[in-house]
């Protein structure tokens, strides 16, 4: 039975306290609250006995005696059970000072009704303790909610905002309650006729309904998505009085989806394009040949001379400019190896060209020395562009861009000027420096440019991933980045990377071990042919590097002629690009007349491979995408160099 509805169970005691908030006195039969509790104990504290009487309700008063003659009351509990405490200073003050009634208060069930309660003797109290603990675990609701609850008036003021409101908007909450126009002057500036008209739209409407629209922080100007969930409140008359809702922060979700719908139909775009890309290349490929073969036929003193001879070199100019956007637009991001930056640079010049404003002059200072750097090519030509773009939209006018390098030694001081304090190295690299001379970076900005998500440009111009990303990029090289600004004089991007010790490449493929004089004659011969010019390509270099020897032939008449003479079996054959597919079997039938069993691989360049002639493609080992990443290729090539060493055997 509770012992609350027994008559013979006490349900209050009284405590004597001293001036130092412990125990000294009690009554002779304590009800059984306090015995279950933590037991009496002369000179026990008051605080000791007593305990918060929710866990995720308020504290216990601080301090728990009164410091004037009014009595302090407070709910606590004494083991599981609650009770009401009242303190009462007695007068004059002396040491024994103060009496301490405690009240025990029974829980109520949920499904109790109002009217019961009220009944009750105690019922009071133990209403009180209901209000209480349900106020205590709405406050906890709301302040760990992801969200913002309001109750807002028809002349768009409010009554109540949750205090999260402030943390979303660095606003304050105070601004809001009396005036509607500082809300709307909060909601983004193409976004207020569409939420005014939205409102107006479902003045009618009594039941809930979701807006969505941007907000501009006013402190540093960055925008903010909002799904606003609300419900119109009316009157008993049918008059809207206001609205109650919740506002969400979806930014971030937005964003993604925005960016994930982007990126698709880019991705479409390149597989649109890649195919009128390299058929663009084939065409200026065409062009220059046949001017460089007129232009060397040609008498200087001819008045067509000079005029051919800058139609060759623009169609070599463009040639080169299409294979960097082919280059760019194939690579796949992941895979590291050994390069040098600098060159690196020189090759996305051409590309930085266009981004820039005409009549931007793009400088570089760059040391002129090789300093190997073992890093993602496709990923650093990706900080190059980023950086390009992100100091294009710093001029309002053609400008200056300069990229400066300068070899670092250890215990060298590096970064200097930036926004962190200048250190020493602990190992040498390579400090790259990407600087304009637009507007600079606000000193409002600089602790956030490096964030995801951060942009100060109108919201279709950029996702806020762009710095972001470089950082991000740097730090996969074990790099280091920073910056300088200076507002109206520019800002320049300071890059660390370290430099290679020629051990990072564990994961890489294998080598072949290092050849002595002796077994140089049995170093792998691989044959390149191909009718376009292939020594920009990085495949030609990935070769050699294997400790192989590389023979590249331009064109199958030099091909006939070369196999003949050749001082020792081919291990591997590779076509690249030929003009001419059908001619692609007589090629293979001239290796294999020499060289029975020597894989041939075949590299077409501006063709789909699926468009191949049957015969072509059954002619050879195996045919290679073109657009695949360098260091897939070269492990296609390297199997069959292993299988042409054991048809050799």
């Amino acid at each position: 039975m509770d012992e609350n509805r027994n008559p013979g169970t006490p349900t209050s005691c009284s405590l004597l306290i001293d001036s130092e908030g412990n125990i000294r006195a009690w009554d002779a039969n304590p009800f059984p609250t306090v015995d279950a509790g933590n037991g009496l104990e002369a000179g026990m504290a008051l605080s000791q006995l007593l305990e918060p009487w929710a866990s995720d309700g308020p504290p216990l008063p601080d301090p728990l005696l009164p410091v004037s003659g009014v009595p302090a009351g407070f709910p606590a509990r004494i083991g599981s059970y609650p009770v009401r405490v009242t303190v009462i200073r007695l007068e004059p003050v002396s040491e024994l000072g103060y009496i301490c009634h405690l009240q025990r208060i029974p829980d109520i069930p949920v499904s109790t009704p109002l009217g019961q309660i009220l009944q009750e003797p105690d019922g009071i109290s133990r209403m009180y303790l209901r209000l209480q603990r349900a106020e205590s675990r709405l406050e906890s609701y709301m302040r760990h909610f992801p969200g913002v609850f309001f109750t807002q008036r028809t002349d768009l003021s409010f009554d109540y905002i949750s205090p999260s409101f402030e943390k979303l908007l660095e606003f304050p909450i105070q601004r809001l309650l009396k005036s509607g126009s500082q809300f709307l002057s909060l909601i983004y500036e193409k976004d207020r006729d569409f939420f005014v008209r939205e409102l107006r739209k479902h003045a009618s409407n009594r039941s809930s309904f979701t807006l969505q629209y941007r907000v501009r922080r006013p402190k540093d100007g960055s925008v903010a998505y909002l799904t606003d969930v609300r419900s119109p409140v009316y009157s008993e008359s049918g008059i809207l009085l206001g609205y109650e809702g919740v506002w969400l922060d979806t930014t971030r979700q937005i964003i993604a989806e925005r960016k994930l719908t982007s990126s698709a139909w880019k991705e479409s775009l390149a597989m649109l394009t890649a195919g009128l890309v390299h058929d663009f290349s084939n065409v200026m490929a065409g062009i220059y040949a046949l001017s460089e073969l007129y232009h060397a036929s040609m008498d200087p003193e001819d008045r067509m001379y000079e005029g051919l001879g800058q139609i060759k070199k623009s169609s070599m100019e463009a040639r080169h400019l299409v294979r960097r956007i082919i280059d760019l637009n194939r690579e796949v991001s992941g895979q590291k190896s050994y390069h040098d930056p600098e060159k690196l640079i020189h090759d996305q010049v051409d590309l930085l060209r266009v981004i820039f404003p005409k009549g931007t002059h793009i400088q570089l200072e760059l040391t002129g020395t090789e300093i190997p750097v073992y890093i993602d090519d496709v990923e650093f030509r990706q900080v190059l562009l980023n950086l390009a773009m992100n100091a294009k939209d710093a001029l309002d006018k053609p400008g200056i861009i300069t990229i400066r390098s300068r070899r670092i030694q250890t215990e060298d001081r590096m970064l200097e000027g930036c926004q962190q304090p200048a250190r020493r190295s602990s190992r040498p690299g390579i400090e790259i420096v990407f600087e304009d001379n637009g507007s600079g970076i606000p000193p409002a900005h600089r602790n956030r440019i490096f964030q995801s998500f951060f942009t100060t440009k109108e919201i279709h111009k950029g996702s806020g991933f762009g710095l972001y990303n470089v950082q991000r990029i740097i730090r996969s090289f074990n790099g280091e980045i920073d910056f300088s600004s200076e507002e109206g004089r520019g800002t320049a991007f300071h890059i660390f990377i370290p430099e290679a010790d020629f051990t990072e490449d564990h994961m890489g493929m294998p080598e072949l071990p290092a050849l002595s004089t002796a077994e140089e004659e049995h170093r792998p011969l691989i044959i390149v042919v191909s009718d376009t010019d292939v020594s920009q390509f990085d495949l030609i270099d990935q070769l050699r590097s294997h400790k192989w020897e590389v023979i590249v032939l331009d064109g199958v008449d030099r091909l006939r002629r070369y196999l003949p003479e050749c001082p020792k079996n081919p291990r591997l054959v590779v076509i690249i690009g030929p003009d001419d597919p059908v001619s692609i079997p007589e090629i293979c039938a001239s290796v294999h007349y020499r060289y029975a069993g020597v894989p041939l691989a075949l590299i077409p360049l501006g063709k789909n491979p699926d468009d191949l002639p049957i015969d072509s493609v059954n002619s050879v080992s195996v045919v290679l995408d073109p657009s695949a990443h360098p260091s897939s290729l070269m492990q296609e090539l390297e199997d069959l160099v292993w299988s042409g060493e054991k048809n050799a055997s």
